[in-house]
């Protein structure tokens, strides 16, 4: 009755003449509330006339006829694609270099577990570690589109999807940079520039924030970008906003500093200041401005930079549903094409837009239930189309167990909320990345991959769906036998944990038991568990790990006149090392000088360096560090370089060492010649691997040390014995050849163009880049780059050290095959000594097998048979436990097996026979 003077808008009219009509009270929604637990949150949070705008799909009639409903002033006017490629070609314009998205993985940026931001891809420019030469060292504007997932750490918006209209867990990062070039005020004049001259925006509905300060961090406010704002906006819409606000952080460490955000009213013709950062769904941040000025220290101390940068970002999607002007990132053409495969693939109702006030109105059979379930699995399959397409995986931790938990809960809305079938997940990867590839063609080229992995994925946990329903059944029906009517917090961590319910999922079950959740003991049991984890990995870095310099400590030394170390040396065993201390590097800070006998460890930057520091899966070098004058004695246990400056990480074992001593490197040259020797084996092996299994084959990670060169590849299956058996001829091949390794610093642009040429996904190459090849000098591959011939030989890009020919491998064995993670494979060669004991070990088990069975079982005594079998049982466990080829243990495994094949069934007829005399005898009697 109280909505009988409700009138619904109609498609076409505007919103302010919509409100006109519209006479509800806002009384008139809260009355419906208590009629039903359905109530839309739109309808709570903005003027009852928007409930169904203009161009929304919900208007429209759901998502199967949502294009012929657009108006022309939405979607056709600015379709995606289009707000994208204007941004980027904007900026070109103003002199920003077009940079590419980088992977969802941050390969070279530890503290991340996904790229959540466009500025992360920029870290050591704006800490001051760019690698000099780089391509990224020599930027000074940048912009792009980049590909982010907030889904773990810090940045964590994986529970709020679904249940709202804007948050996701991947989304695209619209994004221009300034390093130490331009600042605030070019910043914010080309940020209004482009969305009300060039994307035509109305000036009156934005509204622009400012850093107010904060005495606790000893800031001020921020009043330059407010007086830059009052340029464009009155003063009532400059508005100023806290350090929670307004001091944008990428993390609990890294780089941060004041931020000026505009946010936009999506209805207009009114004073909305009060609602901004509110989370009302119509008053809106669409563009955040980071003037970064500090980075974060371990502890919470800011430090200034050493220059001031400019970091923008704004959200795609959120900016595609303002210029479509429909009030939902999910109504825009971004997520259209995704809802109609929904549909389609699950035979489910129409998207229709409905949110619920809270989560407890999220049930099957309901409207809020299904569309909540299509906006979590349009969100989540492109997180997952993305991040696997980008090299991550699914597995039990890290990012991996954050990428499992993302499709559970895809799987468990689709299958629950939408009715789908087992495997609707995996057939919802095409319209996921048709949707992206024109911005990021990657994902069609990946397409197989990642539908192979999600459908593996997806049958898994369908299984452990069942059982963990079986499990919280049981225990359930415990609590209420015990008359308990909660569920406790341990448990409910145990379904999280073991089983991949996610903690709706355990609430929604418990509400339909009767019982309520200890969610405050849920999150002690997950605090608990992030301490175990923080802790072991504490454990797992050493003690060498805590000496870092970050960009506090390079911009002191870049202050003081401390040159970047010259470490070319480090290619050459034989060159002079000759160096100078220019700093020494303790847990307290920088000393002048050290003493021996503290047990302290040390870090030392030398003007130069013939040490080799880790990097690209290469163990670092060891030795020492002697004072020219013998009165010191650095002993190096590890090599790391920060943005140029080389750190030697060890302990003093005699005498004192001061800033300013000259001091001899003094590398332990054979284990260098041992790792530069399993170095090249790598690149060997990936070279065998692309022609034993096809171009699909892409390096994953590599482990180089001075016993063993380990290889991580991407392949679907087991590798069989005889593929395994095909890569070690290859690369025996090789080392019969006596290839040379031929190694050439070149422009990186002419380095790419070379035919065959291998790349590692996600790394970052300096600018001129060093090419290894094995066989073909560089100078012929740069001539005839598109030559056939190179693509029987490897060629790399590399900053390794390696070994002149391939004969000085001396020999080779592929020693092991086995899988790393879901899709990915890993392979193990030793060569030299190492390979010759291989080789050694697999003749010596193959004779001994041989003598074993050398009698014939068929006329073999009881005693024998039963001796033979127990050896057998025992080589077996020895072929198991040795070091061999993998070809020639799947060979002694099957030798073995046939060999016991023959010798039980001889065991069975001597029993038969005892059986037939017993028989015999029983009947004589």
């Amino acid at each position: 009755g109280s909505f009988s003077r409700c009138e619904l808008p109609r498609a076409g009219r505007s919103a302010t003449a919509t409100r006109r009509r519209l006479s509800c009270k806002r009384a008139d929604m809260l009355a419906l509330r208590a009629f039903s637990p359905v109530l839309t949150a739109a309808a709570l949070a903005r003027p009852p006339a928007t409930v169904a705008r203009r161009g929304s799909i919900a208007a429209c009639g759901g998502s199967s006829r949502w294009h012929a409903c657009m108006s022309a002033r939405d979607a056709a006017a600015w379709p995606a694609d289009k707000v994208r490629s204007q941004f980027v070609s904007f900026f070109e314009a103003k002199q920003h270099s077009p940079v590419a998205s980088s992977p969802v993985v941050p390969y070279d940026d530890p503290t991340l577990l996904f790229a959540n931001a466009g500025m992360n891809q920029f870290k050591p420019l704006f800490v001051g570690q760019a690698a000099p030469g780089s391509a990224l060292a020599k930027l000074k504007r940048a912009t792009n589109s980049q590909k982010c997932i907030r889904a773990g750490g810090k940045h964590n918006d994986l529970e709020d999807v679904g249940m709202d209209t804007y948050h996701h867990t991947f989304f695209e990062m619209l994004g221009n940079w300034s390093f130490g070039d331009y600042f605030k005020e070019e910043a914010i004049d080309w940020a209004w520039e482009l969305l009300t001259q060039v994307y035509g925006l109305p000036p009156d509905r934005f509204y622009a924030t400012y850093f107010e300060g904060d005495e606790g961090l000893g800031l001020a406010p921020d009043e330059e970008a407010r007086q830059l704002w009052l340029r464009y906006l009155p003063e009532e819409r400059v508005l100023p906003g806290n350090a929670k606000d307004n001091f944008w952080e990428m993390g609990d460490v890294g780089p941060c500093g004041p931020c000026s955000e505009l946010h936009y009213d999506r209805i207009g013709g009114r004073d909305a200041a009060h609602l901004v950062n509110m989370d009302d769904p119509d008053v809106l941040e669409v563009w955040n401005l980071v003037f970064m000025q500090f980075n974060r220290e371990a502890g919470g101390l800011l430090r200034p930079l050493p220059a001031k940068s400019v970091d923008t970002g704004m959200g795609f999607e959120r900016l595609v549903s303002i210029l479509q002007d429909v009030r939902s990132n999910y109504d825009t053409d971004v997520f259209a094409p995704i809802f109609a495969e929904i549909e389609a693939v699950t035979g489910a109702p129409p998207y229709g837009g409905a949110l619920a006030a809270d989560a407890s109105a999220v049930l099957p059979g309901t409207a809020v239930g299904r569309d909540t379930a299509y906006r979590v699995v349009a969100d989540h399959i492109r997180t997952l189309s993305t991040a696997i397409a980008d090299g991550a995986l699914p597995s039990n931790e890290g990012r991996g167990y954050v990428l499992r938990r993302i499709l559970r809960r895809a799987v468990r809305y689709g299958r629950q909320m939408l009715g789908a079938e087992e495997g609707f997940f995996t057939r919802l990867v095409p319209a996921a990345v048709g949707s992206l590839s024109a911005a990021f063609p990657e994902l069609a080229e990946q397409q197989g991959h990642v539908q192979a992995v999600i459908a593996d994925e997806e049958a898994a946990f369908s299984s452990m769906l069942s059982r963990g329903i079986k499990e919280f059944n049981s225990r359930a029906e415990a609590i209420k036998q015990t008359g308990g009517g909660g569920f406790d917090g341990a448990s409910a961590f145990f379904l999280y944990d073991s089983m991949g319910f996610p903690l709706d999922l355990t609430e929604l079950m418990a509400r339909e038991a009767g019982l309520a959740v200890d969610v405050s003991g849920f999150q002690a049991a997950m605090e608990e568990q992030k301490a175990r984890s923080a802790a072991a990995a504490a454990a797992s870095k050493g003690d060498g790990a805590l000496l870092t310099l970050g960009p506090e400590q390079t911009a002191r030394l870049a202050d003081e006149g401390v040159a970047f170390t010259d470490d070319s040396f480090k290619f050459d065993l034989g060159a002079d090392a000759g160096a100078t201390v220019r700093a020494i590097y303790g847990a307290g800070g920088f000393v002048d000088a050290a003493e021996a006998g503290g047990g302290e460890t040390l870090g030392v930057v030398l003007d130069r360096s013939s040490f080799f520091s880790q990097a690209g899966g290469q163990v670092p070098d060891v030795g020492s560090l002697v004072e020219a004058g013998g009165g010191a004695t650095f002993r190096v246990s590890s090599v790391q370089s920060f943005g140029g400056y080389v750190l030697h990480v060890g302990s003093l074992e005699s005498g004192s060492l001061s800033a300013g001593d000259s001091v001899a490197c003094n590398v332990d040259g054979e284990r260098r010649r041992r790792i530069s020797k399993s170095h090249t084996l790598t690149h060997a092996i990936n070279l065998a691997l692309h022609q034993v299994l096809g171009e699909g084959v892409s390096q994953k990670g590599s482990l180089v040390d001075d016993s063993k060169a380990r290889f991580d590849f991407s392949h679907g299956k087991a590798m069989s014995a005889a593929e395994c058996e095909r890569v070690e001829a290859l690369v025996r091949t090789m080392v019969a050849e006596a290839l040379p390794v031929h190694i050439q610093t070149v422009p990186l642009d002419k380095a790419l163009a070379i035919n065959n040429l291998r790349a590692v996904f996600g790394e970052r190459y300096p600018d001129p880049v060093r090419v290894v090849s094995i066989g073909p000098e560089v100078p012929a591959l740069l001539a005839a780059p598109e030559s056939d011939e190179w693509e029987q030989y490897s060629i790399e890009l590399c900053g390794g050290t390696h070994i002149p020919s391939t004969s000085d491998f001396g020999s080779f064995a592929l020693v092991e095959e086995c899988a790393v993670a879901k899709g990915v494979r890993r392979v193990v060669g030793v060569a030299g000594e190492l390979a010759a004991e291989a080789e050694a070990a697999g003749a010596a088990l193959q004779s001994r097998i041989a003598e074993l069975t050398a009698s014939a079982a068929g006329e073999a005594a009881a005693g024998e048979v039963e001796a033979t079998r127990k050896g057998l049982t025992a080589l077996k466990l020895e072929v198991d436990a040795a070091t061999t080829s993998v070809h020639v243990k799947v060979a002694l495994r099957d030798s073995i097996a046939a060999a016991d094949r023959e010798w039980l069934k001889r065991a069975k007829q001597l029993s038969a026979g005892e059986a037939d005399r017993a028989a015999a005898a029983a009947v004589a009697e």
